[in-house]
């Protein structure tokens, strides 16, 4: 579901303006989303430990340089689980997502790159306020929470902290939103942790040498 929101006309040259376009939809493959959390739970640590290319940068998330997170620049996660059917039927929906995002937006559909990483929240810890890239070239980001969480994921207007847009942290819940939006989470209370996925996409022409860590995002591919 595409859901725009828009700062009122201005009336006077100096008044700030916005278009937001968030797009929000389910994954109902219960089985796939099943099998994904518990694969990134499973394979938490290890990534951890074995990924070579990390910088401990934990993207102003707050999680500190040794959560898995902070790995995010020193993997993909898609390219990682390619052989897996789970995980593809997720990558295949999210493709199928954008797309309808884009033409819902009436917006031209890109061939992008994609970067993909993991999150393990655990109790007690919070997800603070952060973006994901606002430089000339900036695109798309998204996240998908693989269990219920009584949680929100709160989005913030760039001109106005008091403006904020919610989203329930719900099993197969998938947010796109333009990667310059600041975002956080309220502190995880449950026992269970809280896993998730997110995204970076790129359009491929601004993309020059995207490295080892990225993957072909192709919508009709």
């Amino acid at each position: 579901m595409l859901k725009v929101y828009k700062s009122s006309h201005p009336l006077t040259e100096f008044t700030p303006s916005w278009n937001i376009p968030f797009w929000h939809c389910v994954y109902d493959n219960k089985q796939h989303i099943d099998f994904i959390r518990n694969w990134i739970m499973d394979n938490e640590q290890t990534i951890i430990n074995t990924v070579a290319e990390s910088s401990g940068d934990d993207g102003g998330t707050g999680l500190g340089s040794e959560s898995l997170t902070a790995q995010h620049m020193g993997y993909n996660l898609f390219k990682m689980t390619k052989q897996l059917p789970a995980f593809q039927g997720l990558f295949n929906f999210i493709k199928s997502q954008y797309v309808e995002y884009m033409q819902q937006y009436q917006a031209i559909t890109r061939e992008c790159i994609m970067f993909s990483w993991a999150n393990v929240v655990h109790k007690g810890q919070t997800i603070t306020k952060h973006g994901h890239g606002a430089l000339d070239f900036a695109y798309l980001s998204g996240n998908m929470h693989l269990d219920n969480y009584n949680t929100e994921t709160v989005y913030y207007c760039p001109q106005d902290d008091g403006l904020q847009f919610k989203f329930p942290n719900i099993a197969g819940g998938l947010t796109f939103f333009p990667s310059y939006i600041l975002h956080e989470v309220p502190t995880h209370k449950q026992d269970l942790k809280r896993v998730s996925l997110a995204f970076d996409l790129f359009d491929k022409t601004h993309y020059a040498n995207p490295g080892e860590t990225s993957v072909d995002f192709n919508p009709y591919r």
